[in-house]
């Protein structure tokens, strides 16, 4: 067995995890009516929607395929690894003068570091 194996599989239910809770955290603070989305048109706001639910749809994929494949030398989930951390990485870059989101955004960039770690290191054995 690879060496990444074992972690890829960890790191890959880690995302489907953060994924599917994101998902459902995001329905219902909509529900609730806890986002506010004053002053921004409706078209705005709609496409906010899709790109959040979009990003959560990747990660579960990302989790899903990386499960699949974690036995197999594979690209596609070191692909997937860079797709997962570079976005996190720009989010994290741009955080500031708050401990707790600084905080947050640190073990969540964690997350899809250790997936794109594993992932290469099951590629390169």
């Amino acid at each position: 067995m690879r060496s990444g194996t074992k972690h890829l599989r960890i790191a890959s239910v880690i995302q489907i995890l953060l994924g599917a809770g994101s998902a459902v955290a995001t329905y219902f603070l909509i529900g609730a009516g806890d986002v506010t989305v004053a002053g921004l048109d409706p078209e705005k706001a709609l496409g906010i929607l899709v790109l959040t639910y979009g990003g959560q749809a990747f990660q579960v994929l990302a989790g899903l395929l990386g499960l699949l494949l974690s036995k197999k030398k594979s690209l596609l989930t070191v692909i997937l690894g860079v797709l997962l951390f570079v976005p996190q990485l720009i989010a994290f870059l741009h955080v500031k003068n708050d401990i707790a989101l600084i905080l947050v955004n640190a073990v969540l960039l964690a997350v899809p570091y250790y997936y794109l770690h594993n992932a290469y290191k099951n590629f390169k054995e």
